[in-house]
């Protein structure tokens, strides 16, 4: 008898207990099958016997093969210059290059002899280097005096190549103890060939570059300084041939005192005050609106607003703020509260940020514009949006409450965008963000409705409500939405749930 005449069939894989008498027949059925198993387990291991045995010979004829095809490889070919130029495209584009053997240049050091020789002998290969950040106290003094030889022979390296170095320091205490050991040392060897410098650390940690004077960076021409915990002398800023400039830090004199060469920058990102020894003096509004002043030939500019005064309205009573090359423009800071919109100039704006949410530029668009409008007066948002009209995309928040020029974007502030008024004409992406948004449901769909008939049309509506949902519109949208149109409408909901744990943490208290 086989299993598949077994008289236990209608009894497998049920609870059924057999009896001794069954268990003995049951014994008596596996016995045929289970020797059939073992004869196919000596099978399968012969079989896997040759198969190692083939794979072993297979590698043996591979090895020589591959030796052989390696001497005809077309990279062998490949011309000295564009071999440099594959190399020069293997480096990082979006930072310096790092200090990382899996990563370009020191990656092409380790392929063969020959890319070895190629890549140490291109100084362009090696003219960035991003110095990360070290633990000086935690860290062996011989792995301190190894990584400070390595830049040092990296350095060597560049030859004569202008430099772009980065240099990122996080230590909570840096002593006279590491002096010797620092980092910084290599910067002050290679300033003269410094092209784009970048410095995040303690101003103790980088006193000697902060004193070394202007002729010391002949050819720099972009810096970009983070500095923490003391006020930083700024003499070596002084020099004529910055372009770029980034600063965060607290200083020894006003922000509008810095020694620049305002009229040819063309990156300006800052965020700094003057430090006192019981309170901090810093750049309000007014200030702000005259370094603009200062720089004709600014891209792209952020500045932080550190220190709050009244605007004067001073600058209303001057000659506008004339930007031809300007295309961002980021003004930000908790002491920001523009009372009037600034008299600005700038044919190529292309983004526009008034707040802090570090929402990272657009390039799509005539116009990208973000607003926080706690910033703002209602007058004053108004005038913007009047005085922009190739405003394509507009986000509209509020980060915090001001008692004095609230802005609701309610119902009438809506009707502003829909004839006759039609604000920003070719409008296609708006973003309402609460709790300023208090429109009704109704608002919103005469506003989608009114620029759907626009040229160009709404492509994309989203607006979040501090306030449960009056009405369905979708169903009235969607013939625009079959169309291509996006819309988001996000609703405060306060749903009751039912939470069988609470009142639980009361009762100790009866105990």
């Amino acid at each position: 008898m086989t299993l598949a005449d077994s008289p236990f069939t209608d009894r497998l894989n049920t609870n059924y207990v057999p009896s001794h008498s069954e268990i003995l027949q049951i014994r008596a059925l596996l016995v045929e099958p289970l020797g059939e198993i073992a004869r196919i387990d000596a099978q399968i291991e012969e079989m896997e016997l040759a198969l190692t045995e083939l794979k072993a010979k297979r590698a043996s004829l591979q090895r020589p093969i591959d030796a052989h095809r390696a001497l005809a490889s077309p990279m062998r070919l490949i011309p000295h210059d564009v071999l440099l130029e594959i190399f020069f495209a293997c480096l990082p584009s979006e930072h310096n290059a790092l200090i990382d053997p899996a990563e370009a240049p020191l990656l092409l050091g380790r392929i063969c002899r020959h890319w070895r020789s190629v890549a140490y002998s291109a100084p362009m290969l090696w003219s960035s280097i991003h110095i990360p950040s070290l633990d000086y106290h935690n860290t062996p003094p011989n792995i301190l005096l190894g990584l400070q030889k390595f830049v040092e022979a990296w350095l060597e390296r560049s030859a004569t190549c202008p430099l772009s170095v980065s240099l990122s320091d996080s230590s909570v205490e840096f002593d006279d103890t590491f002096k010797n050991l620092s980092l910084v040392l290599q910067i002050l060897g290679v300033s003269r060939r410094l092209r784009y410098l970048t410095l995040d650390a303690d101003a103790d940690f980088l006193r000697p570059i902060l004193q070394l004077g202007a002729e010391d960076f002949p050819l720099l021409k972009s810096i970009r300084m983070n500095v923490e915990n003391q006020p930083i002398s700024t003499n070596f800023l002084e020099i004529p041939t910055l372009e770029d400039v980034a600063l965060r830090a607290p200083l020894f004199t006003q922000p509008l005192s810095l020694p620049l060469p305002w009229s040819q920058l063309r990156k300006l990102h800052l965020s700094c005050w003057m430090q006192h020894d019981d309170h901090a003096e810093g750049l309000t509004v007014d200030g702000a609106l005259d370094l603009l002043r200062r720089c004709p030939n600014l891209e792209w500019c952020g500045i932080r607003v550190t220190q709050y005064l009244p605007h004067s309205g001073l600058s209303h009573t001057r000659s506008p703020i004339i930007l031809p090359h300007l295309h961002t423009l980021a003004l930000s800071g908790w002491n920001l509260y523009l009372e009037k919109w600034i008299d600005l100039v700038a044919p190529n704006l292309r983004f526009l940020q008034i707040g802090d949410d570090r929402i990272p530029p657009s390039s799509q668009g005539s116009l990208s514009v973000v607003l926080d409008l706690s910033r703002l007066t209602s007058t004053n948002l108004h005038q913007l949006l009047q005085s922009l009209p190739i405003i394509s995309h507009l986000r509209l928040l509020e980060s915090e409450s001001h008692d004095l020029g609230r802005i609701s974007l309610d119902d009438e502030f809506m009707a502003l965008f829909c004839p006759p008024h039609n604000l920003c004409p070719i409008l296609t992406d708006i973003n309402f963000c609460a709790p300023a948004t208090r429109f009704s449901d109704a608002a919103a769909l005469a506003f989608i409705k009114a620029r759907m008939a626009m040229h160009p049309p709404l492509q994309r509506f989203h607006a979040e409500f501090s306030r449960p949902m009056e009405s369905d519109i979708m169903p009235e949208l969607q013939s625009f939405i079959s169309d291509g149109f996006q819309v988001n409408l996000q609703y405060h909901r306060s749903e009751w749930a039912f939470r069988a744990r609470d009142g639980l943490e009361q009762q100790g208290l009866f105990h």
